[in-house]
Order: structure tokens, then sequence, then C-alpha cells
């Protein structure tokens, strides 16, 4: 892959490569073809539109996304990656960076190190797939391929590398526009004693870690007559016929029956794709499921720390629920520590990640594929960053998820989560439910959200973090007070649908009411019974509907007005959707 900022060359570099190998595609625009004619008479072609492959791209003059072109030299075979220099495509470049063997970074000589490029840099730095790193220092030609300069950029260069812990034995001067030191050595940098970058690059011997404990993925399952079909997506393990086989999720085990490659039948894998096996004996196998050797290790887990880069124009928020999408599975969660924090747009961290579901991972220096994941947004399913485990944290991969025994929990024990702005009238209709419910015989508990904040909720405050931190724990123990039978009400704000939803999903659907207590901010402000709105001792300036954002509820299961009806009538409401409201 290229990298680098805007013009630094990148493109040029690789068009001029192409260029020089004769490795120039056949079909290739008309454009270019008359720019070749016209090489021969002005020396004037442009070699970035060998690499460029949109028609913005062209238009701007830059690189938006990443293309990718293929040429075989000297029996090496090469994928070319181009990628962005812009600072608005940056996570594009590091999409290509998850993809690369080996790396070409640009610096113009006639700008030397930038802001970007040291991004570039970080990026690079943090992927293990990159093991052999190249910085050539490009347009020699505009410094008059002056060797004080180019050793004044290198001595930059290199200073910045100790501080990033980036190591490369390269820095190389070139001229991707006049083909200096990229075929051959230049005669105009006699200062320079390395190698070409082309002998540089067909001399790579590209270093693949060792896959320490391998598995196999299983794309879809097929019932062919009366066996099934087990289709692997991505198979590491070298097996064969009689091999015993382990489901990383269930622990069942079976031995290797028949073996399917590209349609024949073979006795025996070895790391081929395109693959499918039977098995002697039945198991439990599901899509995304792993297959592991007998006598391989493997880890199941919900808690890692992990290495993370960030490209979304929010922050990334600790508490807040994101979905982890991993090769195999996926899993919602949480980030409970960020090392660099705040974590903004561009930026790289290491993180703790805790995940709701066990997920087969691994760390990178023993399984990279297994330890790959994407971040998804809930709230609007964007996708927010990506990274790879550094190692499993070995928290929770053993806890077992069990109920209070000898608990009966009732038809009617549910949990009533009631939502709305400050002084939308929750806490009253709470006090009122609790009421009626004692008279009825059934037990319950008030999670209300004043006393939360008082008790375990004490150490938070109200940034977005925190309230998501707040609304976590109401929820778990919400869950705890339904598995002993007692009806929990939770009566707070949770502003926001995402943790709503979390809470949601800790039940079976039946066992959980979302109660929405409308009411406009103008009446609430006209309330104000807590005196949040009009104190004089203290400014408050983070209320949920004034300062910061409520999601109204779209997914409620009831919705009570409390402009239209009183307290008792909308405890009665709740009472009705119970099914406990006598005639």
């Amino acid at each position: 892959m290229t990298c680098g900022s805007v013009d630094d060359g990148k493109s040029t570099l690789l068009g001029r490569l192409l260029f020089e190998t004769k490795n120039i595609p056949i079909d290739q625009s008309e454009y270019l073809a008359n720019r070749l004619k016209d090489k021969q008479m002005n020396n004037d072609l442009d070699y970035s539109l060998l690499l460029d492959g949109l028609i913005d791209e062209k238009e701007q003059g830059i690189t938006i996304d990443i293309a990718f072109k293929f040429f075989t030299l000297n029996d090496v075979q090469f994928t070319l990656i181009d990628s962005p220099g812009h600072i608005e495509f940056t996570k594009n470049m590091a999409n290509a960076a998850t993809f690369a063997d080996l790396a070409l970074i640009l610096v113009d000589a006639s700008k030397g190190l930038t802001e970007q490029t040291k991004k570039h840099l970080e990026i690079v730095g943090m992927f293990p797939n990159i093991t052999k790193k190249i910085i050539c220092l490009n347009k020699i030609d505009k410094i008059n391929y002056s060797e004080n300069k180019y050793e004044e950029i290198k001595k930059e260069i290199n200073n910045h590398l100790k501080q990033i812990n980036f190591a490369t034995n390269f820095i190389i001067p070139i001229s991707a526009l006049n083909g200096d030191n990229l075929i051959k050595n230049s005669e105009k940098t006699k200062f320079y004693e390395g190698k070409p970058l082309l002998n540089l690059l067909t001399e790579t011997d590209i270093i693949v870690n060792e896959i320490k404990n391998p598995s196999s993925t299983v794309k879809f399952v097929k019932k062919e007559k009366d066996n099934r079909v087990y289709f692997l997506e991505n198979n590491q393990n070298n097996f064969k016929i009689g091999d015993e086989l382990i489901n990383v999720f269930t622990n069942e085990k079976s031995k290797v029956k028949k073996i399917y490659h590209n349609l024949e039948n073979k006795h025996f894998l070895n790391n081929e794709l395109n693959s499918a096996i039977e098995l002697e004996k039945e198991i439990s196998v599901n899509s995304g499921d792993s297959f592991v050797k007998n006598n391989i290790d493997f880890t199941v887990s919900n808690s890692f720390k992990g290495r993370v880069f960030w490209f979304d124009n929010s922050n990334a928020l600790k508490g807040k629920r994101y979905e982890f999408k991993f090769k195999t599975k996926s899993s919602k969660g949480f980030l409970s520590k960020i090392d660099n924090y705040p974590l903004s747009k561009n930026g790289i961290s290491d993180v703790k990640v805790e995940l709701e579901n066990l997920i087969h991972l691994d760390e990178y220096l023993k399984n990279y594929y297994l330890s790959q994941f994407i971040i998804i947004d809930l709230d609007n399913s964007n996708t927010v960053g990506f990274g790879y485990v550094i190692h499993n944290l070995d928290k929770g991969s053993f806890v077992v998820n069990q109920k209070l025994q000898h608990t009966i929990i009732s038809d009617v024990t549910k949990c009533l989560w009631l939502t709305g702005l400050p002084a939308s009238g929750k806490s009253s209709i709470a006090k009122d439910l609790g009421k009626k419910l004692n008279k009825l015989g059934i037990s319950f508990y008030i999670l209300d959200g004043d006393n939360v904040r008082n008790t375990i909720s004490k150490d938070l405050g109200f940034s977005d973090e925190d309230r998501i931190e707040n609304n976590r724990r109401v929820a778990h123990i919400s869950r705890m007070f339904f598995e002993a039978g007692v009806m929990p009400i939770v009566a707070t704000v949770s502003p926001n649908a995402s943790s709503r939803q979390f809470a949601r999903d800790l039940y079976e659907k039946k066992d959980f009411s979302l109660i929405y207590i409308k009411c406009s901010l103008q009446t609430c402000l006209d309330r104000d019974p807590k005196n949040l709105y009009k104190s004089k001792k203290k400014v408050i300036k983070n209320i949920t509907g004034l300062h910061t954002n409520y999601d109204t509820p779209n997914d409620a299961d009831l919705v009570l007005d409390t402009e239209e009806l009183s307290i008792d009538l909308s405890t009665n409401k709740i009472l009705e959707h119970l099914n406990l409201l006598k005639e």
C-alpha cells in the first residue's frame, strides 16, 4: 500500500512503477492511450491516472477510495493498494492498511513531515499484518537533489519514528515523476547508497505470522439426504479423515467423516478454502461456529483488551452500547476503558471491551483473523471504528448465569420501565402504583432515578457516558429483582434509546414493558417540582430535554400523557396493562 499526505505523489509513484515494468492493462481509457503517444513528444504523461479508478477522483485529482491493481515481476505477484491522503478519507487509508503486507509511506521532500503523514505512520504502525515499511522521500527533484536537505529531513523522520516506536530500515530519496531511484539508482543522488525501490520490493520476503491456534469457521450448514454438510468459510486447519474436531461454543466433539474441496472428495485439508466436511456423529453446529482440532487451544470470552482506530465524527463513549462484529459472530457490548481519552475522529487507543455474549476470539499474535473486529453504532448503524484483540482479559469466561432457585415468578411479574422528561410524573406514578400493588399483595421495588443517583450511582455525573453507565447499572439491578420474584418499577429519565433497548434485551419479550410518561417540555418547566429549572443557587446546564437530547420512544408498550391523565388514571392504565384492574 501507499500512504502519505495529499499530493505527495502516491498514485504517481505506483502508476510510474506500472509503466516502467510494462504492466499497463490493455483496457486503459482512450485518454491514457493518447497520453502515452504524447509522452514520446512532450514527456507529459499523468501517471496517477493509471491508478485512479473513480470519475470523481479524476475530476478532483485525489484518490477517494482505495484502488487495487495487480502485476507480476520476476515471478513475484504484487497487489498494489493506492489509498487516499486527504484527512477526510483517513478511514479509507486505515482500511487499506488492514490488507497490506508492505507499506510505502511517502513524504514530500519540499514540505517535510506533515501532521497527516505522522497520522499515517501511526496507523501503519498499528497493524501487525504490515511486516515491512519503506519511507519514500519523494519529489527529491524539487529540492534540487540536495544531500544536505535529504539528511535534514531524514533526521526529522527518524526522530519522529523513535517517538512512536516505528521501525524501518529504508528511507529512500525518489522522484516518482522523473523515475529517480525507482527501477535503478539515479546518477543525481549518488549520496544514496541503498538499492532502488523496485529491488526493495521484489526482494521482500513477506513474513507471515504463524497461526498458533488455527480454526475453521462454519459459513452455513446444508442437509444432504441423511447427512449434514458443513461449509467452511475460513479454513486454517490441517486435518484429515478421522481427525476429531471440537465446536468451541458447545465443546461437542466429532470425527471427520468426509472432506470436500472444489466439489471433489479429499482425504485431507491443508488450509484450503472452498471446503466442506461431514462428521461421523451429528453435533450441534450453527452458522458462525468454529471447529478446532482436539489438541488446539482456543478462547471463548466476553472481555478483552483491544486496540482500535476510531473514525466517527462523534467521540467514542465509555459505557455506550455498540455492536462488535468479529469475523465469525457479533455481540453487543461497551467500552469500559479508553486509554487515550477522549478518543476522537482518526484517533488510536487501547481499550477494554465488555461483550454481552461469548465470542470465539484470539490474540492478534496468535490468530489475527480471530482478533479482528469492527464497531457499529447501534443508534444509526454506522461503522465507527475497527481494531483487533491484544489479549483476553479472562473475565467472565467461566461465569455461570443462574437464576435464584425456589423462586416462583408470577405471571404478572414483569419489569415496568418508566421513562420521560424530568417532572413528567414518573416518580409520582411509580409511588401511586406501588400503593395499589401493595393492596393486591404483589411484591415490588421502585428504582427511582434520584434514589439510585444517591446510592449505587453516587460516583457518576451527568455526562453522556455517566448517564449510559447509570442506566446500565439500573437495568442489571432490575433484572436481579425480577429473578427474585419482585416486580421492578424503574422510574428514570433514561434519555437514550440504546440504553432502554439494552434493558429490554435483558428480558424475554413478555417480561418487560416500556412505559412512556409523555409530557411537553413547557409543562415540565412549569411544574418544576424539584426546582431544577428555576434554581437561583446554582445554574444546571445538563437537564435532559432542555440542554441535552431525549430520544422520544417509538417502541413504548404503553404511553401515558400526564397532561391529560391524572396520577390515579395513569396507574389504573398500568394495572389494566398488567391485567390487574378489576371491573
